[in-house]
């Protein structure tokens, strides 16, 4: 008997090792040549002193007829738990979880995570405690807003502003002095804008298209100049009536504010984008020396922000101009094209320029600016507002007055 791989050796090739004679003694007498000659073989390539053991030897020298040294069976763990368990006499769940918990999840999660996620995460923390730091003040005073992009939206509080002591009733003129206006072309008003102009692809079929305004810009709010978009339904002996889009890049964040419950947000498509704008219901008024006061049934508007510009659209509700159909002249407005030959509503080939700094159709409304330099909450500015209506300093009110 002898180890296959040694079995074609010569007997004069073979390990010393294997030379037995002087090991007489070391094994039982039972032992035969054979057998003697394979124990040397093996320990010639195992050494049991140094835990190198051959194949199955354990195995071999165990009984494999006895139950206690057999495979242990599938679910022997739980078995085993489940009886230290009642040992014990402790609560344990019968069926596992099949969620990880949180805390395993997290801390495994922890583990994997790449320095790059972990940067971007702290960015993310980082940006909203700047948050929290610059609107503190709003919260403070108690505050809401509604946002309809990232320049723009609303602010909605419960008492109108007092920032004059008299409110003017400046409309727009349409037969402006000449003195004060000058015709252009719309090539002359793109040139002068800083963001490219845009007209409604769909307006209500009674309206025509029957002017372009561009105003200075009042450089607090407004990055250059506001351009106004306007479309008139007018019948013999009645009231003509508009809508009026205003449109301006922003310099800084503006709300609009407005009473509270008086807006809400509406979805809007944005060249194929689904985004939110704000619809408004009503506007300030004031009366002789009281307390301006919201009012709900003659005008209705829409502030939106797209590419960076910022619309407000109004229309009269008393002609059926609501939020559906404002929603729809705003999910139209798409860049002017000075080279197409027909443009919706009609054709208007020259822009009135004003030496006026914001648009009088939006005069007496009040509009909050951020103001991240102080800490006393943002400041408020009257759009449209005459010469002869007192206001503080450059023009801004302290939201301290009227925030009850």
């Amino acid at each position: 008997m002898s180890m296959s791989e040694f079995e074609d050796y010569p007997p004069e090739s073979r390990p010393e090792t294997f030379h037995f004679s002087d090991k007489e003694g070391v094994f039982p007498d039972d032992f035969t040549m054979d057998e003697v000659e394979f124990a040397c073989e093996l320990n010639a390539l195992f050494s049991p002193e140094h835990e190198e053991l051959p194949p199955l030897f354990v195995q071999t020298l165990m009984d494999s007829e006895d139950a206690r040294l057999q495979p242990a069976e599938h679910g022997f763990e739980l078995k085993t738990k489940a009886a230290v368990f009642r040992h014990l006499q402790l609560n344990r769940r019968l069926v596992s979880s099949a969620h990880p918990s949180l805390r395993s999840t997290l801390f495994d999660g922890f583990t994997t995570i790449s320095r790059p996620f972990l940067a971007f995460c702290a960015s993310c923390a980082l940006f909203m405690l700047l948050s929290v730091v610059a609107t503190a003040p709003a919260f403070a005073y108690g505050l809401s807003y509604l946002l309809s992009g990232a320049h723009s939206g609303v602010l909605l509080v419960n008492n109108a502003p007092a920032v004059s002591s008299t409110v003017s009733n400046l409309k727009h003129n349409p037969n402006p002095n000449k003195d004060e206006t000058q015709q252009i072309s719309l090539a002359q008003a793109q040139h002068l804008l800083h963001f490219p102009l845009f007209v409604p692809s769909s307006v209500p079929d009674r309206y025509n298209q029957s002017d372009f305004y561009m105003y200075g810009g009042d450089n607090s709010w407004a990055d250059g100049p506001i351009m106004v978009v306007e479309y008139t339904y007018a019948l013999p002996g009645v009231a003509p009536k508009h809508i009026t889009i205003c449109e301006f890049k922003p310099q800084r964040t503006v709300y609009l504010v407005v009473k509270d419950g008086a807006a809400r947000q509406i979805p809007v498509n944005h060249d194929g984008n689904n985004d939110s704008a704000i619809f408004v219901e009503g506007h300030w008024t004031q009366t002789g020396q009281a307390d301006a006061t919201w009012v709900y049934n003659d005008r209705s508007e829409i502030v939106d922000e797209n590419s960076g510009v910022v619309f407000w659209i109004v229309g009269d509700p008393s002609d059926g101009i609501n939020n559906a159909e404002l929603t729809s002249v705003a999910n139209s407005l798409q860049m002017f094209d000075l080279h197409a030959g027909h443009h919706i509503g009609g054709r208007i080939d020259r822009v009135t320029q004003s030496d006026e700094d914001t648009p009088g159709q939006f005069a007496n409304d009040v509009i909050s600016l951020d103001n991240p330099d102080t800490s006393s909450g943002p400041s408020f500015k009257l759009v449209g507002a005459v010469s002869d209506q007192p206001q503080s300093r450059n023009g801004m009110i302290s939201l301290h007055p009227f925030m009850q």
